[in-house]
């Protein structure tokens, strides 16, 4: 019986997920969740702490609870918004760019030896998961 695509993929990310968290905690000294979230700020620049809650698809509390650790080790800053005194504005430091820049250089060299070791192009690869992308995305909002 030939596994389905969507099921092999989902087994594929999950894997990934797992391997991405375990490298960064060894190499990096962070989970993969904590690093996805400071990739997001860092990409997103300034945000408001309900708009980084709504790119991550976490709720409010979860990210509030992760910007204390964040904060603690010196990886994001908030500050109220001087538009309006109940929202909380959240840029990453240097400290958590450098995060960042380490991890990615991590996890980007991780994929590229798998790459290499399952034959695959990556320039060709990283089109196909683009275009992919792109029309989930676009389906998704004509669905909305």
């Amino acid at each position: 019986m030939d596994t389905s695509l969507t099921f092999l993929l989902g087994k594929f990310m999950f894997e990934i997920d797992r391997a991405a968290d375990q490298l960064l905690q060894v190499h990096v000294g962070i989970s993969y969740r904590r690093f996805l979230f400071l990739t997001v700020l860092q990409f997103r620049g300034t945000v408001t702490q309900h708009e980084l809650a709504v790119a991550l698809g976490y709720s409010d509390p979860a990210v509030s609870t992760m910007l204390v650790e964040l904060a603690k080790v010196g990886y994001v800053q908030t500050k109220p918004s001087p538009e309006h005194g109940r929202k909380r504005l959240v840029t990453i430091t240097p400290k958590g760019s450098e995060i960042v820049a380490q991890g990615r250089k991590v996890l980007d060299s991780h994929f590229d030896q798998l790459m290499i070791i399952a034959n695959v192009d990556a320039k060709h690869y990283r089109d196909l998961t683009e275009r992919l992308y792109e029309a989930l995305i676009t389906k998704m909002k004509k669905e909305k």
